[in-house]
C-alpha cells in the first residue's frame, strides 16, 4: 500500500487504460475465428461420371486453408466446408470436369505390303492411300488383309481381331483437344500349332499419339532390311456427345450453411 500511494495518480491511470486495451484486443482475436466459422458453408457434391479421388486433386488447391473436404468412395461424393464464394467457384469446375467421356470411333485397315513380288495393283478397298504408301514404303505389292471400324471411350479399352491371324489391343487414355493417346497399344499375331493351344505374340508394341481426323500409318517389321512388312492405317474421329451443349447435367449438390 505504501508503494502505490507514493506511485503518481496519472501513471495509475496509464496502466488502467493498457489493461482495458488489452481486454478488448484479446476479445477482438477470438471473435474472429468465430465470425469466420458463422459464414462457413458445407456443400456436397456428387459426381456422376469422374471418380470423386480425381476431382479431390483437382480442386484442393482452390480450397481455403481453413477448408475441409471429406470423400465418400461408395457415393462418389465429397463433402467441403469452405466459404460460399469458395463453394461456387469449386462447383463451376467440377461441372467442367464431371462430364461424360468422350467416344470416339477408330477406322482401321491392315495391309500387307511386300518387295518379293513384282509390283502389282494396290487393292482397291485401300482407297486414295495407295500413293502415300508407296511414297512412304519401298514395297511392290499392298493387300489388305482386314478393315473394321472401332468403337471406344476416354479411359476404355478397344480389341478387335484382323483377319484370323492378328489382333489390334489398346487402351485410350483421357484426351485433350484434338490429341489422344493410345497406350498400351499394341499389335500382336496369333500363332496356332497341331499339338498345343494357340498363342498370341505381340508384334509392335508403343505408345501412340493420334490427332483426331489424321489418317496415321504405322508400319512393323522384323528388320528394316525385311521384304515384308504389315502396315496399320488408323483414322480417329470423336463422336458427338449425347448431352453436349446447354442444360447438361453437372455433378449434383447439396449446401447447408452453418
Amino acid at each position: 500500500m505504501t508503494v502505490a500511494r507514493a506511485v503518481p495518480e496519472g501513471t495509475v491511470e496509464l496502466i488502467r487504460v493498457k489493461k482495458i486495451l488489452f481486454l478488448l484486443a484479446a476479445t477482438t482475436l477470438f471473435a474472429l475465428p468465430l465470425r469466420a466459422q458463422e459464414e462457413a458453408s458445407v456443400r456436397v457434391f456428387v459426381l456422376k461420371y469422374k471418380r470423386v479421388e480425381e476431382a479431390a486433386l483437382l480442386i484442393r488447391p482452390r480450397l481455403s486453408e481453413s477448408a475441409s473436404i471429406t470423400l465418400t468412395q461408395k457415393l462418389n461424393a465429397m463433402t467441403i466446408t469452405d466459404r460460399p464464394e469458395k463453394l461456387d467457384e469449386i462447383g463451376r469446375v467440377l461441372a467442367s470436369f464431371d462430364v461424360p467421356p468422350r467416344g470416339f470411333t477408330f477406322a482401321v485397315k491392315l495391309v500387307r505390303a511386300r518387295a518379293d513380288v513384282p509390283q502389282g495393283s494396290i487393292a482397291r478397298e485401300i482407297g486414295g492411300l495407295g500413293a502415300k504408301l508407296r511414297s512412304l514404303f519401298a514395297f511392290n505389292d499392298y493387300a489388305l488383309i482386314d478393315s473394321g471400324v472401332l468403337r471406344g471411350v476416354e479411359g476404355g479399352r478397344v480389341q478387335c481381331q484382323l483377319g484370323s491371324e492378328y489382333t489390334l489391343d489398346f487402351t485410350i487414355r483421357p484426351a485433350s483437344g484434338d490429341e489422344l493417346l493410345l497406350s498400351p497399344f499394341s499389335l500382336s499375331r496369333i500363332y496356332k500349332t497341331e499339338k498345343s493351344a494357340a498363342f498370341i505374340r505381340p508384334l509392335y508394341r508403343a505408345a501412340i499419339p493420334v490427332v483426331l481426323s489424321q489418317t496415321l500409318v504405322v508400319g512393323a517389321s522384323k528388320e528394316e532390311s525385311s521384304k515384308s512388312a504389315l502396315i496399320l492405317i488408323l483414322l480417329a474421329q470423336e463422336l458427338p456427345r449425347a448431352d453436349a451443349g446447354k442444360g447438361a447435367n453437372g455433378p449434383k449438390t447439396v449446401e447447408k450453411r452453418k
